[in-house]
């Protein structure tokens, strides 16, 4: 079987990048052949991408470049990397985008001649997809974000939305998303399957011997307001305990840099910038709790994997997030859910909320260091029966049992 790989940004830096890298090693493993189309930077090697696949089949979309004279466009408006909002995309941006995409698909397509075309996200690249090879078989995994974009970018959605009607298969990551995708996109049940999330199960592991000696709470993701950063920081701060906060991630503009101005001043918070999957993983085995006061998660990889390597987790109470931690976890006080506050939008959190949604945090956190210092130790069968279905190779044999249904629809 031969697949084509779409992802419109930078493989790795996301968490829509790092499930594409995974997908790309499982298939590997199983003997597909592969190549990817994805968006990078222009002074970017190709070879940066971390892909398992021959340099020669990765077909690189480049971004500051004169075709693309703008920063990659991210699908969320706070990215690890400078990046292009799509809600700033004008009709000229968009036929530019849509042009440097087309060339690169259909050189790609033309070398390589993929028997079904995997992509991410329903959005312009999805819909590009479609409409240049219709004959292809298309399927599009579903990370949440683009959901987030046809909020902020709703000058695009109505026609985003028409034109990835006809997808053979869009998969998402839990049944709350299914039914949202169901709901906003108006695909029928048929085209619509949930094959979940993964984690590195080889690199994310128990190591009880490595854990810190002060209690560490550590966050990883992007440094943005949406991810609820500034927030953790600052509650953190009204803490008096002896603990210390870790920064896992990067981010770019005054959002990055008002959350870094906020931390440095602060001796017990350390800014570890981003990090690669294995320095991530030894970083979680060191924490004791895992933070993630997101307004909005599309992809919550770090979840399953702070939770493999023992971390507590202090998490928003988003849709999905019971789902995908169990409820036991959360009966039993591994998880800690803090109440998703009102917002403005997608994820905009207005000032005469930010006060109650700080003492839920700074509660929520107190509890999780009281259970460390405590050395309570909690053995969940049911989530460590999520852990052990939700390796990379598991999600894989979902997809690929995809795969061949809709090859086989074909014949």
């Amino acid at each position: 079987m031969r697949i084509l790989h779409c992802l419109s940004q930078i493989p790795g830096k996301t968490g829509s990048g790092v499930y594409l890298q995974a997908i790309v090693r499982e298939a590997a493993g199983s003997g597909f052949e592969q190549a990817v189309v994805c968006g990078l930077p222009e002074t970017m090697p190709v070879n940066e991408t971390d892909l398992a696949i021959e340099p020669e089949n990765i077909f690189a979309t480049r971004f500051d470049s004169n075709d693309l004279p703008f920063p990659v466009a991210g699908m969320s408006d706070v990215m690890p990397y400078p990046s292009t909002r799509f809600s700033s995309f004008d009709e000229h941006r968009l036929n530019l985008y849509k042009k440097a995409f087309s060339k690169i698909l259909t050189a790609a397509v033309e070398k390589f001649s993929p028997d079904l075309i995997h992509s991410h996200h329903l959005w312009i690249l999805t819909a590009l997809c479609k409409e240049l090879f219709p004959e292809i078989p298309l399927v599009t995994s579903v990370h949440g974000t683009e959901l987030r974009q046809l909020q902020l970018a709703g000058h695009l959605a109505d026609k985003i939305i028409e034109d990835v009607q006809t997808v053979e298969k869009a998969l998402t990551l839990n049944h709350d998303q299914r039914q949202k995708v169901l709901a906003t996109y108006n695909l029928s049940p048929e085209q619509v399957t949930v094959t979940g999330t993964g984690y590195r199960q080889d690199l994310f592991c128990s190591d009880f011997c490595n854990k810190e000696k002060i209690p560490t709470i550590i966050y990883a993701g992007k440094l943005s307001r949406a991810k609820g950063v500034l927030w953790l920081v600052k509650a953190f701060n009204n803490l008096n305990d002896n603990a210390q906060l870790w920064l896992a991630g990067s981010g770019d503009g005054p959002e990055a840099d008002e959350i870094k101005t906020l931390a440095i001043a602060n001796p017990r918070i350390k800014l570890l910038g981003a990090l690669s999957q294995p320095e991530l993983a030894d970083r979680f085995k060191q924490a004791h709790i895992m933070a993630l006061p997101s307004f909005y998660e599309g992809l919550p990889l770090v979840l399953l994997e702070a939770l493999a390597c023992n971390c507590r987790v202090v998490v928003t109470d988003l849709p999905g997030i019971r789902e995908l931690v169990t409820r036991e976890a959360v009966k039993d006080g591994l998880v800690n859910l803090i109440p998703t506050p009102p917002l403005s939008g997608p994820d905009i959190l207005l000032p005469e909320n930010e006060k109650t949604f700080l003492l839920h945090l700074e509660k929520a956190l107190l509890t999780q260091l009281e259970n460390v210092k405590k050395q309570q130790f909690i053995c969940c069968h049911s989530l460590q029966t999520t852990l052990n279905e939700t390796g990379w190779q598991q999600v894989f044999r979902r997809i690929k049992i995809v795969y061949n249904e809709v090859l086989q629809k074909q014949d």
